[in-house]
């Protein structure tokens, strides 16, 4: 088959089963910009389960008639990236198995937020879509609730009682506002009604969630066979455990040695912490933190063009606005648009805001997290050029395949947000800004301590109360703040991907830059890295290098 035909047949074979899965998954069509799936929720039953896991077997078969030799290098790898996307969904179905143990990985479909934020429409069309979803609820809750086993650890059942509860909070008290300027008194009565049916709902599930919490904090591991398939069909990663652990722990050795060393450039015979202390007292004032976040991310665009680290493919800019009240247990957030949004295409920077009501003393520890070089290094994170910037090369660079679009993986997202925070300060913006690499190097062990104690939960024999001291020992954490931490680690084995996806992302520069030699420039390294949109990174080494190597770690 000449490849040409080849490849009209992979598109042709990509937009039918990424359909497929927005018809069984609306509301991932609805976040990346297809309206036409507004309004619903998935139906998760055992006889639409088992018709899914039907489809993806056939999925599989009808893209293993296509020959992916047939196709040049960028063609393979989306071939390559929609059989991981299916394999993935497929392994997630039979293996994982989340209706059953991980109820935090449904919570988020009833996420109404971006119907009530994101301007792609009349506000009330926006909100008559938010109440089909709550109406839709309660059936939803109950197909999770009979899928459900009896015996859950109890870790997991408290954070997801944490989080259906939260969401009850934020349909009764959050969403309240949100028909405050529609004119329409039906289409609010409606929206008032279903807001209150599904936060009755959840507060029904979360009440039934408690009992299957009684049987102990174990539970929660998947297990090493489980856990490399994770990393196989998520992440496009072959490796041994050992190997992938023995990784992690050189680089959270590395990263604690070069953080005392950068504390005693500051302040010789001072601890890690006093110095972090006095980091945390330069901050904006609480009316100042918008704007001057705001000047930070100016200052940062243009760094990265005056030191030709990446290309910035649009004068497009995000919107740094207060985090909505529905989000503010994070300090920080991008919210870009959907990656197929042809309406509402603005980007916002959500920055958290001290609360009116807070004491003095409760307003300046917020504000210490938000110090200016903690804010750097967040900012990097989040726009530039973290997340926003990828998100414009996916916008405004080549025409990527659909699939290129959908596909994306978790470590390739977050782990080149990671890298960024790092490579930033390799380059001369770093120069001369020691406090700045010391909270750089701080966050890094945060995300060093996620990667080992992903690994020590699931495969091995590490607590919570293990990963908790973990946190607190290598990541200079106290002890609430670490645990919460390790909490998340016990629903979502995945946020090793944060370190891991930098890892390999550090691997593939450091190969690229050999088979370059002088002509190798970090631009267009990471111009050519982002062209592609998220594929797992294992993926882009046959297409950047010639000799791709046996391994991505």
């Amino acid at each position: 088959m000449a490849q040409n035909e080849t490849q009209a047949n992979l598109q042709r074979l990509s937009e039918r089963l990424i359909k497929d899965h927005w018809d069984f998954y609306p509301t991932a069509g609805s976040r990346i910009g297809r309206h036409e799936y507004d309004g619903r929720l998935p139906d998760l039953s055992p006889a639409q389960n088992a018709r899914r896991s039907a489809e993806l077997r056939q999925g599989l078969k009808d893209l293993g008639k296509l020959d992916p030799n047939a196709l040049d290098a960028p063609d393979r790898m989306s071939y390559r990236m929609l059989e991981l996307f299916l394999r993935r969904e497929q392994f997630i179905f039979n293996d994982l198995k989340p209706l059953e143990n991980n109820p935090m990985r449904h919570s988020g479909y009833l996420n109404v937020s971006g119907y009530i934020r994101r301007d792609y429409a009349p506000l009330e069309d926006r909100l008559r879509s938010a109440a089909s979803v709550l109406q839709q609820a309660p059936d939803f809750l109950e197909v999770l609730d009979r899928a459900l086993s009896a015996r859950l650890s109890s870790h997991v059942v408290d954070m997801s009682v944490e989080s259906y509860s939260g969401m009850a909070r934020f349909y009764r008290v959050d969403l309240a506002q949100a028909s405050k300027d529609v004119k329409d008194p039906e289409v609010v009565k409606e929206f008032d009604q279903a807001r209150e049916t599904a936060a009755a709902a959840l507060d029904r599930f979360a009440e039934r969630l408690k009992s299957r919490g009684t049987h102990g904090p174990g539970g929660f591991a998947i297990g090493p066979e489980l856990y490399s398939g994770m990393l196989a069909t998520g992440e496009g990663l072959d490796a041994p455990l050992s190997r992938i652990a023995a990784i992690g722990q050189a680089n959270l050795e590395d990263n604690l040695s070069r953080i005392k060393e950068v504390a005693q450039s500051i302040s010789p015979g001072r601890r890690v912490g006093e110095i972090v202390e006095d980091i945390g007292r330069n901050h904006p004032q609480a009316q100042r933190l918008i704007p001057e976040t705001r000047e930070m991310l100016e200052d940062i665009r243009q760094s990265l063009i005056d030191f030709d680290v990446i290309s910035v493919p649009s004068e497009d800019r995000c919107q740094v606005i207060e985090t909505p009240a529905y989000m503010r247990y994070a300090f920080a957030a991008m919210d870009s648009a959907g990656a197929l949004e042809t309406k509402a295409t603005e980007s916002f920077y959500y920055v958290t805001p001290v609360e009116d009501d807070w004491t003095v003393q409760q307003s300046e520890e917020w504000l210490s997290n938000f110090n200016y070089d903690t804010l750097k290094t967040i900012s990097i994170h989040e726009v530039y050029p973290g997340h926003f910037v990828h998100h414009l090369h996916n916008r405004y660079g080549r025409e990527l395949p659909l699939v290129n679009r959908v596909a994306t993986a978790y470590s390739f997202t977050e782990g080149w947000a990671h890298y960024t925070e790092e490579m930033m300060l390799e380059t001369g913006y770093g120069a001369g800004q020691p406090r700045l690499l010391l909270t750089q190097l701080l966050e890094a062990l945060v995300r060093n301590c996620r990667y080992m104690c992903s690994l020590g939960m699931h495969t091995g024999e590490m607590t919570l109360e293990d990963a908790t001291r973990f946190f607190m020992e290598n990541a200079y954490m106290a002890e609430l703040p670490a645990r919460r931490e390790a909490l998340r680690g016990t629903f979502d084995p995945g946020y090793l991907n944060y370190t891991l996806g930098k890892l390999m992302i550090l691997k593939l520069r450091e190969d690229y830059q050999r088979e370059q030699g002088s002509a190798y420039s970090l631009k267009t390294f990471h111009d050519r890295l982002l062209s592609f949109g998220g594929p797992a990174l294992p993926l882009l080494r046959p297409v950047l290098l010639n000799d791709p190597g046996t391994g991505a770690l």
